[in-house]
């Protein structure tokens, strides 16, 4: 059976670029992705740690089969009927930056520069 995944909303926080897509699979299973800001690599309590990625509030491990087929998803999503026309372009853009940003070596960097690996 092929997964139908869903993008029903997008928000784009004014902290430096961390973005939450609100997801439906299936037609059924709701989640939320949150690929977090790297602009700013401070530790700030009770926020998550800079450059994760998130899976319903919880960090994903780096590299993992989770953090895979999350990525998989995201690339293969569409747009739910919430998402004006006129925004899908960028969307797609901005979203397609974070994908690409948690595929590579930059995202290792991050991560030790944040103490999420050694």
């Amino acid at each position: 059976m092929k997964k139908i995944v869903i993008i029903e909303d997008v928000h784009c926080w004014m902290d430096g670029g961390t973005i939450t897509l609100k997801m439906k699979k299936n037609e059924s299973l709701l989640y939320d992705v949150e690929f977090v800001q790297k602009v700013s690599l401070t530790n700030r309590e009770k926020l998550p740690l800079p450059g994760s990625l998130l899976l319903n509030n919880e960090e994903v491990e780096i590299r993992s089969a989770l953090e895979t087929e999350i990525l998989s998803e995201v690339k293969v999503a569409e747009f739910g009927v919430k998402i004006v026309a006129r925004e899908k372009e960028l969307l797609k853009k901005i979203i397609s930056e974070a994908v690409e940003f948690i595929e590579s070596e930059d995202y290792i960097e991050v991560a030790k520069k944040v103490g999420r690996i050694k």
